[in-house]
């Protein structure tokens, strides 16, 4: 049963065949950034994720392990592709699960929004489209569309990056399909205009994401497959929009996908989550509603939820199953606990969207926080 004030946000849920999770209040993932340069996780990061963990949510979400050394972002991402990163992950796992809280591992391949430096060639995309915001700012970017050895190459990291999860104690699986990334670019026509068996509609544009899935059922078998849908990417035309994933929701019904988490914004628009707005927020949970008229599967998002309170209303206006509170958990730690305990002393997030900023600032070497006394920005770093 759900807390008497939050009886939805803390009421328990059951996620794929195993997982039960004691609130539907997650920590969606979110990159930090303070991996080792290898890509194994520290020992900072592995103390931020206790810090969430200890603060009372449901369930945490490691963002952005990148399955392949070919496709990184930040020098300290974290990586999935080598043992060594499965058993430095290991502990952090089994310390989720000693205390109620799944932890979930993002799978990542960036696509044609990562770092052509770090990947050490150029970006892969299904048909080679570029990121002008990136593009704007790396002269060294390149895009290529992607071959159908390329294609299954990629399906071999997923599928191992999927094993080395569940060799570390993972349960659950997160993929990384929203925002730009890989797998969302097959997803969208913006991006995808092939016109082969992974391309020219929805359901041939979906292909790609249903046969990763299969490549990790056959490579770690039990594991739950939890997906990151990219649902809206805020383009004036051309993109992708949640009525034209409606069709293909039931294939991830099929597929035996645990649950979806809906995101919007892909590189090229991606300011405009940034900073809160009621039109943003607004038009996300829009996005999730038609979502959940198109499939009967556990549903979540993440975006603008500042609150318990807020996180009741977004569930009944939704009709969403879990609600995503990054930034709101990174401005504090406790936050779900504090709010249960009707403690009124919890940081509120400012929804500024100087964390992300801080990701690429040059001067700063991890993602600082505004109210959070743990990682306060420094005072020298001020953002028009």
């Amino acid at each position: 049963m759900g807390h008497g004030r939050y009886p939805f946000a803390l009421s328990s849920l059951r996620l794929g065949r195993s997982i039960r999770l004691r609130n539907r209040i997650f920590f969606a993932p979110m990159g930090i950034d303070v991996a080792h340069p290898d890509g194994t996780a520290s020992e900072e990061m592995a103390a931020f994720y206790r810090g969430i963990i200890g603060g009372g949510p449901g369930m945490v979400v490691l963002g952005n392990a990148s399955v392949d050394a070919g496709t990184r972002l930040q020098e300290r991402g974290l990586c999935l592709h080598d043992r060594r990163q499965a058993q430095a992950l290991a502990p952090l796992l089994r310390y989720g699960q000693d205390r109620d809280c799944p932890v979930v591992v993002q799978l990542q391949h960036y696509g044609a929004q990562g770092s052509v430096r770090m990947g050490g060639g150029a970006l892969m995309s299904p048909s080679g489209v570029p990121c002008p915001r990136i593009a704007k700012a790396d002269p060294d970017y390149r895009t290529v569309a992607m071959t159908m050895d390329d294609i299954r190459a990629v399906q071999a990291q997923f599928a191992r990056a999927a094993a080395l999860a569940q060799q570390a104690g993972a349960r659950l699986i997160s993929l990384q399909a929203s925002n730009g990334y890989l797998l969302s670019s097959f997803l969208s026509p913006h991006t995808n205009r092939r016109q082969d068996e992974y391309g020219g509609d929805a359901a041939r544009r979906m292909r790609f994401l249903l046969e990763v899935i299969a490549a990790i059922r056959t490579a770690a078998p039990g594991i739950e497959i939890s997906v990151r849908l990219g649902i809206d990417d805020c383009l004036p035309e051309g993109g992708q929009r949640p009525d034209l994933l409606l069709p293909c929701l039931v294939m991830l019904e099929q597929a035996g996908v645990a649950s979806l988490e809906c995101s919007m914004s892909i590189g090229q628009t991606f300011a405009s989550m940034l900073s809160y707005s009621p039109e943003a927020s607004q038009r996300l949970q829009d996005g999730v509603a038609t979502i959940r008229k198109g499939t009967g599967l556990k549903l979540g998002f993440a975006g603008f939820v500042g609150s318990l309170e807020a996180a009741e209303e977004a569930m009944l206006a939704t009709g969403a199953d879990l609600i995503g509170m990054t930034r709101a958990l990174f401005a504090d730690n406790d936050l779900v606990a504090k709010a249960a305990a009707g403690d009124p002393g919890i940081h509120r997030c400012r929804f500024d969207g100087n964390c992300f900023r801080d990701k690429g600032n040059p001067r700063l070497d991890r993602v600082y926080c505004c109210v959070n006394p743990k990682y306060l920005r420094p005072a020298e770093i001020v953002y028009s």
